[in-house]
């Protein structure tokens, strides 16, 4: 075990092939990741998403609410 309380689990030889994290440690991993993945989504869409308001291809909410109560 490691000075900062970090638990690793070993092989035969000693060679580290895992980790052990609490929970509270897991779940930020995962928030993190989680996050991570949003923010990666975010970049790949902007430039398009740039595009279209600069073409004027976007709607308002103000739009989307006035759509919502129609029958199609």
């Amino acid at each position: 075990m490691a000075s900062n309380g970090e638990q690793f689990v070993t092989d035969a030889e000693g060679k580290r092939v895992g980790v052990m994290l609490d929970l509270d440690t897991y779940e930020r991993l995962r928030q993190a990741e989680a996050e991570l993945d949003d923010i990666r989504d975010y970049d790949d869409a902007k430039p398009q998403v740039d595009a279209e308001v600069k073409a004027g291809e976007f709607s308002t909410l103000a739009e989307h609410k006035f759509d919502y109560g129609k029958v199609k």
